[in-house]
């Protein structure tokens, strides 16, 4: 019997044919409707599939930022059968020319806060692409200078004929191609399928039970898969997503509670900005009843100053890798456990249902509890493969049999990982994050630990510093803000704490901490400063949130 294929966007048509009336979405200052949503969707799908004559072949670029059309033409390129190709505007734009080149997509949707980061891709981009603009009027000047294109104006946009609008008859397996950093410099494309993003959702649905009059929490960019969970869940739930203006992204407390928000869904880097501003007071967040976070590691110290923050919420930690679609194990911290509260980091816990995990040794055996060894994924969760990567694909999804285990096929995350008997996963930093410094081996998410520790702050990251000609790491470099007592202390502290070889050369503290486009600690930055500034602090070379 053939197995049925799942949508990914059919939730979102159920929610859109029975809570017709329910909020779906608040944007820009303004609220839509599922019904108003959905005529937004329907022109989108109708141009899509007037313009392209197999859209079940076909990619879908989306060059758009947190508007109505960036919210619509996710739905709209999904419901016409194609995979969507997620850009952004503030990426240079030899890295989106990448992008739309390794995806081979055919058609191009384009807001106007976006036209910018247009007109320098599509001028550069050769070959002809179906650019669809649905809040423009009056082609722009400079179109005239990249005529290989065709400009499909809000005018020329097909009705919506929302009344005979369903799903595909034909859709492309993949549901999204999201370009990750490669080791390489260039990005690597990860194929998420339809299945994979479903089986997810559908796991998440079940677990949090979210429904009409719930409210989301919208942060991530949608080149983060993270922004996945937001859409699909909350818009597969009946339920209404809030995009957070990009003014109030980094200091959301005064949003969330005029709006009176159920669901938070954030990397720990934010949380810890508004713990380091004081923000994170007795009872700020009253109306949330869901608080999740994914992305990084989960410091205990910061759930241990959201908990009476948002005390009617619970806090779960969510842990997975974009190969692996969005999360894959959670952890829900409980009410009131002295010994995980001890620990440093947040456990991952366990698979969600269906997913399996392993940990093996270099040798690809199993390790006994407690043990650290690399952590693997296995199950309908894992992504078909890297675009059009062959190599990489077979680098990183293995095929292996364990006994006990069903998966026979299972994703290396590169993550250190060891399993605790009542805690379940325990997270130990990344592989590539083990540096060696006079012979031994250091896990850079220990040292960060006792800073944390020490410095009393959740805003704390650490990078090799200096590092030699021929590669080798000569020791560490520390930064830091918002710490209680100074660096100096902070510095003596670690060596009471820590052997010789993993005290670091310097703490410094920065007024700001760089932060990545999807609201991460952005470890490049920090190692590109050490390097530029001698391992000095150059402050004004630090974006601040």
């Amino acid at each position: 019997m053939k197995k049925e294929r799942k949508l990914l966007v059919a939730g979102f048509l159920d929610a859109a044919r029975s809570q017709a009336n329910s909020n779906a979405l608040w944007v820009d200052e303004q609220v839509y409707t599922y019904a108003e949503l959905l005529l937004r969707v329907a022109r989108i799908t109708r141009t899509l599939t007037r313009e392209n004559k197999d859209c079940s072949k076909q990619r879908c670029a989306l060059l758009v930022d947190r508007s109505v059309t960036a919210y619509a033409s996710v739905l709209g390129s999904l419901l016409a059968g194609m995979s969507y190709v997620p850009l952004n505007a503030k990426f240079p734009v030899q890295r989106n020319l990448r992008m739309v080149e390794l995806s081979s997509s055919t058609s191009i949707v384009v807001d106007e806060r976006s036209m910018d980061a247009a007109k320098d891709l599509l001028q550069a981009y050769p070959d002809p692409l179906t650019v669809i603009m649905p809040e423009t009027e009056i082609l722009p000047v400079w179109a005239a200078s990249a005529s290989q294109h065709t400009y499909i104006l809000r005018r020329q946009m097909a009705d919506a004929d929302v009344a005979t609008l369903g799903l595909p008859v034909k859709a492309n397996p993949v549901a999204y191609i999201l370009f990750t950093s490669g080791s390489t410099g260039l990005p690597k494309g990860v194929a998420v399928t339809n299945d994979n993003a479903s089986t997810y959702v559908a796991s998440i649905i079940a677990r949090y039970q979210p429904g009409p009059g719930d409210r989301f929490t919208q942060f991530f960019d949608f080149t983060f898969d993270l922004s996945v969970h937001d859409v699909f869940v909350s818009l597969s739930a009946g339920a209404c997503l809030y995009s957070v203006p990009a003014k109030v992204m980094m200091m959301p407390l005064k949003f969330v509670q005029q709006h009176e928000l159920t669901h938070w869904f954030s990397v720990p880097s934010l949380a810890a900005c508004l713990k380091r501003y004081n923000a994170l007071r007795p009872d700020t967040l009253p109306s949330l009843r869901c608080t999740l976070f994914c992305g990084e590691a989960l410091p205990t110290s910061l759930v241990k100053d959201w908990r009476p923050a948002a005390p009617n919420s619970i806090v779960e930690n969510l842990y997975g890798p974009t190969e692996a679609t969005i999360a894959f194990t959670v952890y829900p911290y409980p009410a009131d456990d002295a010994r995980i509260a001890a620990l440093p980091v947040v456990p991952i816990g366990q698979p969600l249902p269906g997913q399996e995990t392993i940990i093996l040794n270099e040798q690809f055996q199993p390790v006994a509890d407690g043990e650290i060894g690399e952590l693997y994924l296995g199950g309908s969760q894992l992504a078909q493969s890297y675009w059009e990567n062959a190599e990489l694909t077979r680098q990183r999804f293995l095929n292996l049999r364990f006994e006990g285990r069903l998966a026979q096929r299972w994703y290396r995350t590169g993550d250190l990982a060891c399993i605790d008997v009542h805690a379940g996963l325990l997270y130990c930093g990344r592989i590539d994050n083990q540096v060696k410094i006079r012979g031994y081996r250091v896990e850079v998410q220990e040292v960060e630990a006792v800073i944390r520790r020490l410095g009393g702050s959740d805003l704390v990251a650490v990078v090799p510093w200096p590092v030699a000609d021929d590669g080798s790491v000569q020791g560490l470099l520390a930064y830091g803000c918002g710490f209680t007592i100074s660096s100096r202390d902070i510095l003596k502290a670690c060596t009471l704490h820590l052997p010789a070889y993993m005290v670091p050369q310097d703490v410094i503290e920065l007024r700001k901490m760089p932060f990545n486009a999807n609201g991460k600690i952005d470890y490049p930055a920090l190692q590109k400063l050490a390097k530029d500034s001698n391992g000095q602090q150059l402050e004004k070379a630090i974006p601040g949130p």
